[in-house]
């Protein structure tokens, strides 16, 4: 049995976990500690080779101007890489990662140890066992520079301190608990705006447990709701200096239609995206279990459902009624789902442990050889170069690899000499071109789409002459696509030299070109550049 009862020398009943190679049991926490250590050089290992991402080389860049907050985040996802940054003093890809990869282990332990609280030690590993193999939380929440590991670990630290509360127990230092519970949160908030579904749901939890009820007439609770505020208060201040733009961004993304009202098409999309994130038996599992405890009594599962189904639920409805909408939206919801998927493993152990063992055998086989394979193909295109003498469509692209052809290239020397400057045509080039260009090399955005790089406010582009268009050409398409780029110029740029075009490679294996342009920014347009005090409202700058 994968589930046995042994007994220590003072007669009490120590649970154990057969081990995942089928031999003799051990105990849970032990098999936590493989797992997790086992991962974790995994991540680290993963993350020392693969190229940054388009969202990761953003957070990167816009945080060498320090603020409050962000266009589209609150500051903490983005304010983790620019302290590493400053601190090795380079924006070396595993040193801005390393604290999203920490946080990810440490969120692993955290998981652990709510479940435990709530359904036991084995049903706790069997949660944290999932957990870390789950591609969306292996590789983006405990890997990429994005919010969503900061976010997932307050979250989970949050609700490690409340948890005995709500389940009815009277622990030592509960008010103090409720403080950690509070400062948790407040950092979440803090991280991503989903955090403040989290918030919802507690109340909700607090509001219809007779446990709950009683914790509310106590200071605790306000205590923590009062400090969890705080949390909002750089994205608060940030917005109300830009118009609240972050707020209509975000709001934006959920809310378009198309001129349809319902979208049962971007739905199957994000149910068939979630499953692919958590593992399709997982995903499916975790929804059934979600199901069983809405319909339990007990205060935990009521517990776990709540946090976790809002925001699964409020997120497939947004899917429902916009066109456009992102599966990993869901993913702090589906984090709460895994207590309910581990005490069902749990259960499961007792009947079929070999089942439950071959299984995650698989999962914890086949994801990471997804994610070494993808890291692989990224970094040498090892799965095509023998088919194709370029990259075909379908393969790696310019989102997918750094630009290292910018430095690499004699074509690309000028590009960070002192007096020079780079333009891109959106944020996403921008990103990239800035990422392998490096801090010295201030960078402009046309109107568009500039996200976060339009209150950048980079004082060097008032000074600097030697500009460069900088944008991606896609095989095949070289010379519509430079057209494209010489009509976004138009009435803000003049070229005045001749094209030049670099071949970015990986390992030899040509993936797309790149074009420059030289450019002279045209004197009426200097009125609005970035920096000088005119786009303060919020509105993008012209």
């Amino acid at each position: 049995m994968l589930l046995d009862q042994f007994w220590d020398d003072t007669g009490a009943a120590r649970p154990r976990v057969a081990s995942l190679a089928k031999g003799t049991p051990a105990s849970p926490v032990f098999q936590l500690i493989v797992v997790v250590v086992a991962f974790l050089v995994l991540r680290i290992g993963l993350a020392s080779v693969i190229p940054l991402s388009i969202d990761e080389a953003y957070a990167v860049v816009v945080s060498r101007s320090h603020s409050l907050s962000y266009f589209d985040h609150p500051p903490l996802g983005f304010a983790l890489a620019r302290v590493m940054a400053d601190v090795f003093g380079c924006e070396c890809r595993l040193a801005v990662r390393l604290p999203y990869v920490v946080l990810g282990s440490l969120s692993t332990l955290l998981l652990f140890e709510v479940t435990r609280h709530a359904y036991g030690k084995v049903a706790a590993f069997w949660a944290a066992a999932w957990f870390t193999v789950a591609p969306f939380f292996l590789i983006s929440a405990g890997h990429f520079v994005v919010p969503d590991g900061p976010l997932d670990f307050f979250l989970l630290a949050s609700a490690c301190a409340a948890v005995p509360m709500v389940l009815g127990e009277r622990p030592r230092f509960a008010l103090l608990r409720w403080i950690i519970v509070g400062v948790a949160f407040g950092v979440a908030l803090m991280s991503k705006y989903q955090a403040g579904l989290f918030g919802i749901s507690a109340l909700l939890v607090l509001v219809s447990t007779q446990s709950g009820r009683a914790e509310l007439r106590t200071p605790g609770p306000w205590i923590a709701g009062a400090i969890a505020t705080l949390g909002l208060l750089p994205v608060i201040i940030w917005n109300m200096d830009h118009g609240w733009i972050s707020f209509a961004f975000q709001s934006g993304r959920g809310l378009a239609e198309d001129g349809h009202a319902l979208h049962p098409g971007n739905l199957a999309i994000t149910l068939l995206g979630q499953a692919g994130y958590l593992w399709p038996p997982t995903w499916l599992l975790a929804m059934a279990c979600m199901w069983g405890a809405a319909r339990s009594g007990s205060v935990a599962d009521r517990f776990f459902v709540t946090i976790a189904a809002l925001p699964v639920v409020f997120f497939d409805l947004v899917a429902l009624f916009s066109a456009h909408s992102l599966p990993h939206w869901s993913m702090s919801g589906f984090l709460f789902a895994f207590p309910l998927f581990g005490q069902w493993c749990s259960r499961l152990a007792e009947r079929r442990p070999g089942l439950l063992r071959l299984s995650f055998t698989i999962a914890a086989i086949v994801v990471p050889l997804l994610a070494m394979g993808f890291a692989v193909q990224v970094r040498t295109g090892a799965f095509t170069r023998a088919f194709y003498e370029r990259a075909p469509k379908f393969d790696v692209n310019w989102q997918l690899v750094d630009w290292s052809a910018l430095t690499s290239e004699p074509q690309g020397s000028d590009l960070s000499g002192a007096n020079a400057y780079v333009v891109a045509s959106n944020w996403m080039q921008a990103a990239r071109a800035a990422d392998a260009l490096g801090p010295d090399v201030p960078i402009e955005v046309l109107p568009g789409d500039p996200r976060h790089f339009q209150f950048m406010d980079d004082g060097r582009l008032k000074t600097r002459s030697a500009g460069f268009f900088v944008g991606a050409l896609d095989f095949g398409k070289e010379a519509a696509r430079e057209k494209e780029y010489r009509d976004s110029l138009d009435g803000r740029y003049v070229v005045d030299g001749p094209p030049r075009r670099l071949i970015q490679r990986i390992a030899g294996f040509p993936v797309f070109e790149i074009l420059i342009l030289p450019v002279n920014r045209i004197v009426a347009s200097q009125a609005h550049l970035p920096g000088d005090g005119q786009a303060n409202d919020g509105g993008p700058r012209p």
